[in-house]
Protein backbone atom coordinates (compact mmCIF):
# COMPACT_ATOMS: atom_id res chain seq x y z
CA UNK A 1 0.00 0.00 0.00
CA UNK A 2 1.37 3.46 -1.06
CA UNK A 3 1.89 5.84 2.01
CA UNK A 4 -1.02 8.16 1.11
CA UNK A 5 -3.29 6.00 0.33
CA UNK A 6 -7.60 7.37 0.63
CA UNK A 7 -9.80 5.78 3.06
CA UNK A 8 -10.97 3.62 -0.17
CA UNK A 9 -8.07 2.37 -0.82
CA UNK A 10 -7.59 0.68 2.51
CA UNK A 11 -10.90 -0.13 2.41
CA UNK A 12 -10.24 -2.30 -0.73
CA UNK A 13 -6.87 -3.45 0.47
CA UNK A 14 -8.94 -4.43 3.85
CA UNK A 15 -11.91 -6.45 1.87
CA UNK A 16 -9.37 -8.19 -0.23
CA UNK A 17 -6.87 -9.12 2.34
CA UNK A 18 -10.07 -10.55 4.14
CA UNK A 19 -11.30 -12.99 0.86
CA UNK A 20 -7.78 -14.06 0.18
CA UNK A 21 -7.88 -14.56 4.02
CA UNK A 22 -10.84 -16.98 3.93
CA UNK A 23 -10.03 -18.92 0.78
CA UNK A 24 -6.97 -19.96 2.49
CA UNK A 25 -8.58 -21.13 5.55
CA UNK A 26 -11.63 -22.12 3.36
CA UNK A 27 -8.34 -24.72 1.50
CA UNK A 28 -6.49 -25.53 4.82
CA UNK A 29 -7.20 -25.38 8.48
CA UNK A 30 -3.69 -26.41 9.63
CA UNK A 31 -1.52 -24.21 11.09
CA UNK A 32 1.12 -24.00 8.97
CA UNK A 33 -0.68 -22.50 5.81
CA UNK A 34 -2.14 -19.94 7.12
CA UNK A 35 0.78 -18.87 8.44
CA UNK A 36 3.03 -19.05 5.50
CA UNK A 37 0.05 -16.98 3.84
CA UNK A 38 0.01 -13.87 6.21
CA UNK A 39 3.93 -13.69 6.48
CA UNK A 40 4.17 -13.59 2.92
CA UNK A 41 0.85 -11.06 2.34
CA UNK A 42 2.03 -9.10 5.08
CA UNK A 43 5.47 -8.33 3.35
CA UNK A 44 4.13 -7.62 0.17
CA UNK A 45 1.45 -5.24 1.66
CA UNK A 46 4.17 -2.95 3.72
CA UNK A 47 6.92 -3.75 0.92
CA UNK A 48 8.95 -4.83 3.98
CA UNK A 49 12.30 -6.78 3.63
CA UNK A 50 10.74 -9.53 6.06
CA UNK A 51 7.84 -10.45 8.24
CA UNK A 52 7.64 -12.28 10.78
CA UNK A 53 4.76 -13.96 13.26
CA UNK A 54 5.92 -14.63 16.88
CA UNK A 55 3.18 -17.22 18.91
CA UNK A 56 3.18 -17.27 22.43
CA UNK A 57 2.61 -20.59 24.51
CA UNK A 58 0.62 -20.77 28.00
CA UNK A 59 3.40 -19.14 29.75
CA UNK A 60 3.85 -16.21 27.22
CA UNK A 61 6.83 -18.27 26.24
CA UNK A 62 7.91 -17.58 22.23
CA UNK A 63 6.28 -21.24 20.84
CA UNK A 64 6.16 -20.90 17.28
CA UNK A 65 7.88 -18.98 15.01
CA UNK A 66 7.48 -17.85 11.25
CA UNK A 67 9.67 -15.98 9.41
CA UNK A 68 9.31 -14.81 5.12
CA UNK A 69 12.53 -12.79 3.67
CA UNK A 70 11.27 -10.71 1.16
CA UNK A 71 14.60 -10.82 -0.43
CA UNK A 72 14.40 -14.42 -1.30
CA UNK A 73 12.37 -16.22 -4.01
CA UNK A 74 10.74 -18.59 -1.45
CA UNK A 75 10.47 -19.45 2.09
CA UNK A 76 13.85 -19.34 4.28
CA UNK A 77 14.71 -19.05 7.84
CA UNK A 78 15.32 -15.56 7.12
CA UNK A 79 16.71 -13.21 9.95
CA UNK A 80 16.71 -14.74 13.26
CA UNK A 81 15.45 -12.03 16.04
CA UNK A 82 18.31 -11.95 18.48
CA UNK A 83 17.06 -13.03 21.88
CA UNK A 84 17.58 -9.47 23.82
CA UNK A 85 15.68 -7.77 20.29
CA UNK A 86 12.63 -10.75 21.06
CA UNK A 87 12.16 -10.40 24.86
CA UNK A 88 11.81 -6.50 24.01
CA UNK A 89 10.17 -6.47 21.47
CA UNK A 90 7.21 -8.58 22.87
CA UNK A 91 7.37 -7.07 26.32
CA UNK A 92 6.76 -4.11 25.09
CA UNK A 93 3.75 -5.10 23.23
CA UNK A 94 2.81 -7.01 26.38
CA UNK A 95 2.98 -3.58 28.59
CA UNK A 96 2.13 -0.86 26.43
CA UNK A 97 -0.69 -3.45 24.34
CA UNK A 98 -0.40 -1.05 21.32
CA UNK A 99 2.00 -0.89 18.43
CA UNK A 100 5.80 -0.51 18.44
CA UNK A 101 6.53 1.55 15.73
CA UNK A 102 10.61 2.54 15.47
CA UNK A 103 13.17 3.96 12.24
CA UNK A 104 15.88 1.36 14.52
CA UNK A 105 15.01 -0.89 17.05
CA UNK A 106 18.66 -0.89 18.16
CA UNK A 107 18.84 2.69 18.62
CA UNK A 108 15.52 3.24 19.93
CA UNK A 109 16.01 5.55 23.60
CA UNK A 110 12.54 2.92 24.78
CA UNK A 111 15.36 -0.35 24.71
CA UNK A 112 18.67 1.32 26.01
CA UNK A 113 19.97 -2.38 26.20
CA UNK A 114 19.78 -3.04 22.53
CA UNK A 115 22.37 -0.32 21.75
CA UNK A 116 25.24 -1.80 20.02
CA UNK A 117 23.35 -5.16 19.16
CA UNK A 118 24.63 -7.20 16.10
CA UNK A 119 20.81 -7.79 14.55
CA UNK A 120 19.54 -7.87 11.10
CA UNK A 121 16.43 -6.88 12.56
CA UNK A 122 16.78 -2.40 12.41
CA UNK A 123 13.44 -0.56 11.13
CA UNK A 124 10.96 -2.61 12.81
CA UNK A 125 6.52 -2.05 12.95
CA UNK A 126 5.28 -4.57 15.35
CA UNK A 127 1.68 -5.21 16.70
CA UNK A 128 0.44 -7.87 19.13
CA UNK A 129 -1.99 -10.35 18.15
CA UNK A 130 -4.75 -10.63 20.36
CA UNK A 131 -8.08 -12.41 20.91
CA UNK A 132 -10.54 -12.24 24.10
CA UNK A 133 -8.72 -9.33 25.33
CA UNK A 134 -5.33 -11.43 25.35
CA UNK A 135 -2.12 -11.04 23.53
CA UNK A 136 -1.44 -14.70 21.83
CA UNK A 137 1.53 -13.30 19.94
CA UNK A 138 3.18 -10.52 17.53
CA UNK A 139 2.83 -9.91 14.00
CA UNK A 140 6.27 -7.84 12.60
CA UNK A 141 7.27 -5.98 9.74
CA UNK A 142 10.96 -5.32 9.59
CA UNK A 143 14.07 -3.66 7.51
CA UNK A 144 17.41 -4.80 7.36
CA UNK A 145 18.54 -0.88 7.07
CA UNK A 146 17.40 1.46 9.67
CA UNK A 147 15.49 4.54 8.41
CA UNK A 148 12.24 3.42 7.06
CA UNK A 149 9.67 6.26 8.84
CA UNK A 150 6.95 3.90 8.84
CA UNK A 151 3.18 6.18 8.34
CA UNK A 152 0.07 6.11 9.61
CA UNK A 153 -1.31 4.32 6.55
CA UNK A 154 1.39 1.25 7.48
CA UNK A 155 0.63 0.93 11.15
CA UNK A 156 -3.24 1.36 10.20
CA UNK A 157 -2.98 -1.65 7.58
CA UNK A 158 -0.55 -3.40 10.14
CA UNK A 159 -3.69 -3.28 12.76
CA UNK A 160 -6.17 -4.46 10.26
CA UNK A 161 -4.41 -7.36 9.24
CA UNK A 162 -3.09 -8.61 13.28
CA UNK A 163 -6.95 -7.96 13.88
CA UNK A 164 -7.98 -10.49 10.91
CA UNK A 165 -5.53 -13.00 11.92
CA UNK A 166 -5.33 -13.39 15.20
CA UNK A 167 -8.31 -15.04 15.95
CA UNK A 168 -8.18 -17.33 12.65
CA UNK A 169 -4.37 -18.30 13.82
CA UNK A 170 -5.87 -18.90 17.20
CA UNK A 171 -8.62 -21.76 16.30
CA UNK A 172 -5.53 -23.26 14.04
CA UNK A 173 -3.48 -23.40 16.71
CA UNK A 174 -5.91 -24.82 19.27
CA UNK A 175 -6.70 -27.33 16.22
CA UNK A 176 -3.11 -28.33 16.08
CA UNK A 177 -2.77 -28.60 19.79
CA UNK A 178 -5.87 -31.08 19.84
CA UNK A 179 -4.30 -32.85 16.93
CA UNK A 180 -0.90 -33.24 18.89
CA UNK A 181 -2.73 -34.38 22.23
CA UNK A 182 -4.42 -37.00 20.03
CA UNK A 183 -1.83 -38.19 18.58
CA UNK A 184 0.55 -38.59 21.75
CA UNK A 185 -2.74 -40.17 23.43
CA UNK A 186 -2.87 -42.89 20.47
CA UNK A 187 1.38 -43.03 21.06
CA UNK A 188 0.64 -43.81 24.65
CA UNK A 189 -1.84 -46.21 24.17
CA UNK A 190 0.38 -47.89 21.47
CA UNK A 191 3.14 -48.24 23.88
CA UNK A 192 1.01 -49.75 27.08
CA UNK A 193 -0.37 -52.41 24.71
CA UNK A 194 3.54 -52.82 23.81
CA UNK A 195 4.64 -52.73 27.42
CA UNK A 196 1.75 -55.41 28.24
CA UNK A 197 2.70 -57.79 25.42
CA UNK A 198 5.98 -57.28 26.27
CA UNK A 199 5.17 -58.38 29.88
CA UNK A 200 2.78 -60.89 29.04
CA UNK A 201 6.28 -62.78 27.18
CA UNK A 202 8.39 -62.26 29.89
CA UNK A 203 6.25 -64.00 32.56
CA UNK A 204 5.26 -66.53 30.14
CA UNK A 205 8.97 -67.34 29.72
CA UNK A 206 10.15 -68.02 33.73
CA UNK A 207 8.82 -70.87 36.05
CA UNK A 208 5.82 -70.32 37.53
CA UNK A 209 6.79 -72.12 40.59
CA UNK A 210 9.53 -73.86 43.09
CA UNK A 211 11.83 -76.39 41.50
CA UNK A 212 12.21 -78.72 44.78
CA UNK A 213 14.04 -82.32 44.24
CA UNK A 214 15.30 -84.01 47.24
CA UNK A 215 17.09 -81.94 49.80
CA UNK A 216 17.32 -79.02 46.66
CA UNK A 217 14.92 -75.98 46.09
CA UNK A 218 15.01 -73.70 43.86
CA UNK A 219 13.06 -69.81 43.62
CA UNK A 220 12.76 -67.59 41.66
CA UNK A 221 10.84 -64.14 40.90
CA UNK A 222 11.07 -61.46 38.19
CA UNK A 223 9.34 -58.01 39.25
CA UNK A 224 8.84 -55.81 36.55
CA UNK A 225 9.05 -52.38 36.19
CA UNK A 226 6.68 -50.18 34.27
CA UNK A 227 8.83 -49.83 31.18
CA UNK A 228 9.69 -53.18 30.94
CA UNK A 229 13.35 -54.63 30.40
CA UNK A 230 14.41 -57.97 29.37
CA UNK A 231 15.44 -59.75 33.14
CA UNK A 232 14.96 -63.50 32.42
CA UNK A 233 15.69 -66.80 34.38
CA UNK A 234 14.71 -70.24 34.82
CA UNK A 235 15.79 -73.83 36.22
CA UNK A 236 14.92 -76.80 35.13
CA UNK A 237 15.93 -81.02 35.31
CA UNK A 238 18.64 -81.53 32.93
CA UNK A 239 19.00 -85.07 33.50
CA UNK A 240 21.17 -87.81 35.19
CA UNK A 241 20.65 -86.37 38.39
CA UNK A 242 21.71 -82.48 37.53
CA UNK A 243 19.66 -78.93 36.89
CA UNK A 244 20.03 -76.05 35.06
CA UNK A 245 19.64 -72.37 36.76
CA UNK A 246 20.28 -69.40 34.47
CA UNK A 247 19.53 -65.26 35.32
CA UNK A 248 19.69 -63.29 32.18
CA UNK A 249 19.42 -59.39 31.68
CA UNK A 250 18.89 -58.36 27.83
CA UNK A 251 19.86 -54.57 27.07
CA UNK A 252 17.16 -52.54 25.94
CA UNK A 253 13.05 -52.70 27.27
CA UNK A 254 9.73 -53.14 25.51
CA UNK A 255 8.94 -56.14 23.35
CA UNK A 256 12.74 -56.39 21.38
CA UNK A 257 13.69 -56.94 24.26
CA UNK A 258 10.91 -59.23 25.32
CA UNK A 259 11.39 -60.84 22.13
CA UNK A 260 15.48 -61.39 22.42
CA UNK A 261 14.51 -63.00 25.60
CA UNK A 262 12.21 -65.69 23.80
CA UNK A 263 15.87 -66.32 21.25
CA UNK A 264 18.02 -66.81 24.53
CA UNK A 265 15.23 -69.03 26.04
CA UNK A 266 14.47 -71.31 23.53
CA UNK A 267 18.40 -71.75 22.30
CA UNK A 268 20.00 -72.19 25.91
CA UNK A 269 17.14 -74.95 26.85
CA UNK A 270 17.76 -76.50 23.48
CA UNK A 271 21.49 -77.16 23.94
CA UNK A 272 22.02 -77.22 27.84
CA UNK A 273 21.21 -80.83 27.96
CA UNK A 274 23.57 -82.84 29.53
CA UNK A 275 25.79 -83.14 26.36
CA UNK A 276 26.81 -80.06 26.18
CA UNK A 277 29.21 -78.26 29.11
CA UNK A 278 28.40 -74.87 30.39
CA UNK A 279 31.20 -73.05 28.13
CA UNK A 280 29.84 -74.92 25.03
CA UNK A 281 26.39 -73.90 25.81
CA UNK A 282 26.98 -70.38 26.34
CA UNK A 283 29.26 -70.17 22.75
CA UNK A 284 26.34 -71.37 21.10
CA UNK A 285 23.98 -68.68 23.05
CA UNK A 286 25.98 -66.28 22.04
CA UNK A 287 26.25 -67.03 18.19
CA UNK A 288 22.48 -67.45 18.63
CA UNK A 289 22.39 -64.02 20.25
CA UNK A 290 24.52 -62.25 17.55
CA UNK A 291 22.47 -63.26 14.86
CA UNK A 292 18.60 -62.21 16.34
CA UNK A 293 19.46 -59.61 18.25
CA UNK A 294 19.86 -56.03 16.78
CA UNK A 295 22.82 -53.23 16.67
CA UNK A 296 24.13 -52.50 20.06
CA UNK A 297 22.11 -55.22 21.86
CA UNK A 298 23.65 -57.68 24.19
CA UNK A 299 23.04 -59.83 26.99
CA UNK A 300 24.48 -60.72 30.52
CA UNK A 301 23.83 -64.09 32.10
CA UNK A 302 24.47 -66.29 34.02
CA UNK A 303 24.69 -70.13 33.78
CA UNK A 304 25.36 -73.02 36.35
CA UNK A 305 24.49 -76.79 36.23
CA UNK A 306 24.22 -78.32 39.94
CA UNK A 307 25.00 -82.05 39.94
CA UNK A 308 22.52 -83.11 42.82
CA UNK A 309 24.22 -85.46 44.99
CA UNK A 310 27.57 -84.03 45.32
CA UNK A 311 26.78 -80.24 44.81
CA UNK A 312 29.08 -79.77 42.04
CA UNK A 313 28.37 -76.62 40.45
CA UNK A 314 30.13 -75.67 36.91
CA UNK A 315 29.04 -72.39 35.83
CA UNK A 316 29.82 -69.29 33.38
CA UNK A 317 29.05 -65.68 33.65
CA UNK A 318 28.91 -63.51 31.19
CA UNK A 319 29.38 -60.11 32.41
CA UNK A 320 26.41 -60.36 34.41
CA UNK A 321 26.20 -59.58 38.60
CA UNK A 322 28.16 -61.76 40.49
CA UNK A 323 26.05 -64.42 41.74
CA UNK A 324 26.79 -64.66 45.78
CA UNK A 325 27.13 -68.03 47.44
CA UNK A 326 26.74 -68.37 51.02
CA UNK A 327 28.44 -70.95 52.89
CA UNK A 328 26.53 -72.11 56.18
CA UNK A 329 28.05 -70.14 58.02
CA UNK A 330 27.32 -67.06 56.48
CA UNK A 331 30.48 -66.64 54.46
CA UNK A 332 30.45 -65.46 50.76
CA UNK A 333 31.61 -65.92 47.78
CA UNK A 334 31.56 -64.26 44.03
CA UNK A 335 30.79 -66.39 40.94
CA UNK A 336 32.83 -64.22 38.57
CA UNK A 337 34.49 -66.77 35.85
CA UNK A 338 32.95 -66.56 32.35
CA UNK A 339 33.58 -63.88 29.62
CA UNK A 340 31.88 -61.22 27.73
CA UNK A 341 28.33 -60.29 27.71
CA UNK A 342 26.77 -62.32 25.01
CA UNK A 343 26.29 -60.61 21.30
CA UNK A 344 29.54 -58.57 21.29
CA UNK A 345 31.81 -61.00 19.24
CA UNK A 346 30.22 -64.44 17.69
CA UNK A 347 33.61 -66.18 17.96
CA UNK A 348 34.03 -65.02 22.11
CA UNK A 349 34.88 -68.09 23.91
CA UNK A 350 34.11 -68.79 27.88
CA UNK A 351 36.08 -70.09 31.09
CA UNK A 352 34.31 -72.48 33.37
CA UNK A 353 34.07 -72.03 36.93
CA UNK A 354 33.75 -75.04 39.25
CA UNK A 355 32.66 -74.73 43.06
CA UNK A 356 30.71 -76.65 45.17
CA UNK A 357 27.68 -76.16 47.65
CA UNK A 358 27.58 -78.60 50.93
CA UNK A 359 24.38 -78.89 53.23
CA UNK A 360 23.06 -75.40 54.49
CA UNK A 361 24.78 -73.24 51.64
CA UNK A 362 22.93 -70.98 49.27
CA UNK A 363 23.31 -69.48 45.68
CA UNK A 364 21.88 -65.65 44.74
CA UNK A 365 21.53 -64.77 41.71
CA UNK A 366 20.25 -61.02 40.74
CA UNK A 367 19.65 -58.79 38.55
CA UNK A 368 20.63 -54.89 38.58
CA UNK A 369 17.40 -53.52 39.40
CA UNK A 370 17.89 -54.70 42.82
CA UNK A 371 21.40 -53.31 43.36
CA UNK A 372 20.97 -50.05 41.92
CA UNK A 373 17.72 -49.34 42.82
CA UNK A 374 17.11 -45.84 44.22
CA UNK A 375 15.84 -43.81 46.95
CA UNK A 376 14.59 -39.97 46.76
CA UNK A 377 18.03 -38.94 47.82
CA UNK A 378 19.36 -40.78 44.29
CA UNK A 379 21.41 -43.64 46.47
CA UNK A 380 21.41 -47.08 45.26
CA UNK A 381 20.39 -49.85 47.39
CA UNK A 382 24.07 -51.60 46.72
CA UNK A 383 25.97 -54.84 46.97
CA UNK A 384 26.29 -53.79 50.67
CA UNK A 385 22.81 -54.24 51.63
CA UNK A 386 22.34 -57.17 49.57
CA UNK A 387 25.13 -59.06 51.30
CA UNK A 388 24.20 -58.27 54.44
CA UNK A 389 20.83 -59.82 54.00
CA UNK A 390 22.10 -62.93 52.12
CA UNK A 391 24.54 -63.35 54.65
CA UNK A 392 22.63 -62.84 57.60
CA UNK A 393 20.12 -65.31 56.43
CA UNK A 394 19.97 -68.69 58.00
CA UNK A 395 16.59 -70.63 57.06
CA UNK A 396 17.09 -73.83 55.33
CA UNK A 397 15.16 -72.94 52.60
CA UNK A 398 15.22 -70.30 50.24
CA UNK A 399 11.60 -69.24 49.62
CA UNK A 400 11.20 -66.96 52.15
CA UNK A 401 13.67 -64.79 51.37
CA UNK A 402 12.95 -63.37 48.17
CA UNK A 403 9.73 -61.59 49.43
CA UNK A 404 11.78 -60.26 52.24
CA UNK A 405 14.37 -58.91 49.76
CA UNK A 406 12.01 -57.47 47.37
CA UNK A 407 10.24 -55.80 50.78
CA UNK A 408 13.61 -54.72 51.86
CA UNK A 409 14.36 -52.87 48.36
CA UNK A 410 10.94 -51.41 48.08
CA UNK A 411 10.89 -49.93 51.45
CA UNK A 412 14.44 -48.57 50.61
CA UNK A 413 13.03 -47.00 47.45
CA UNK A 414 10.28 -44.97 48.89
CA UNK A 415 8.04 -42.94 46.69
CA UNK A 416 10.65 -43.30 44.13
CA UNK A 417 9.27 -45.18 40.84
CA UNK A 418 11.29 -48.51 40.16
CA UNK A 419 13.18 -47.86 37.29
CA UNK A 420 14.44 -51.44 36.20
CA UNK A 421 13.12 -54.81 36.68
CA UNK A 422 14.13 -56.66 39.38
CA UNK A 423 15.04 -60.54 39.35
CA UNK A 424 16.05 -62.64 42.11
CA UNK A 425 16.92 -66.46 41.77
CA UNK A 426 18.06 -68.79 45.13
CA UNK A 427 19.41 -72.18 45.34
CA UNK A 428 19.81 -73.71 48.79
CA UNK A 429 20.97 -77.03 49.74
CA UNK A 430 19.03 -78.08 53.52
CA UNK A 431 20.97 -80.35 55.80
CA UNK A 432 20.22 -83.73 56.22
Amino acid sequence: MQPHATDAQRMQTEMAFIAELSMVVAASSDLQPILDWIVRKSTDLLGADECTIKLLGADQATAHTIIFDNRRTGPEAGSTWPAAVRTSVTGFLMVNGSELVTPDVTADSRFAGLKGTDSAIRALLAVPLRVDGRMTGLLAVSEQAAGREWTGSDVQLMNIVAAHSAGVIEKARLRAEAEEKRRLELENERMEKELLLARDIQMRLVPDQALVTGAWQVNGLVVPARQVGGDYYDYFPMGAGRIAVTLADVSGKGVPAALLVSTVQGTLRAFADGEHSPAQVLQQLNRSVCRSAGPGRFVTLFFAEIELATGAVRYVNAGHNFPLLRRADGRLETLQTGGLPLGLFEDARFDEGVTALADGDGLLLFSDGITEAIDAFRQEFGDERLEALWSGHREPASDGFIARLMAEVATFRGNTAQNDDMTAVTVTRRGG
